[in-house]
């Protein structure tokens, strides 16, 4: 069984998805913009797809904000993150935004599976909204 939590990196799902999709990239925004399209055009967000798009919003906010993407930031991956500093991710904030709403939404198997723990749901809905709000706010340029 993998690590569960209301933080987006709590998750093996969203950890693999950053360390196997987006940190071998210099410029990770390709691959984030296919998994915001690709939840917004879903009828059903699945389980990685949601994972997906959450750690794309929160690689892109934590680039944005100088902050840890969790807990146990290795050297490696903070060279990563503030190498990230200097991209333009303005154009994917409102994708992203959008996405992410969607993940927390009614069509997501996340949000089933967070249905099942009414005690840490109302705190992952909060920050996946908090991730939706903070690409908004930053959708307007970097």
């Amino acid at each position: 069984m993998g690590a569960w939590g209301a933080r987006v990196f709590d998750d093996d799902t969203a950890l693999d998805f950053l360390e196997e999709q987006l940190i071998p990239r210099a410029d990770p925004r390709v691959v984030m913009r296919k998994a915001f399209e690709a939840a917004l055009a879903a009828d059903y967000v699945e389980y990685d797809a949601g994972q997906a798009v959450l750690a794309s919003a929160a690689v892109i906010l934590s680039a944005k904000n100088g902050q840890p993407l969790d807990d146990d930031e290795t050297e490696a991956r903070v060279a990563w993150r503030e190498g990230l500093a200097a991209l333009d991710f303005a154009a994917l904030a409102e994708l992203g935004s959008k996405a992410c709403l969607r993940v927390c939404g009614k069509s997501s198997e996340l949000r089933e599976l967070w249905e099942e723990d009414a005690d840490l749901l109302s705190a992952w809905i909060g920050n996946v909204e908090s991730l939706a709000r903070g690409l908004k706010q930053n959708s307007s340029g970097q």
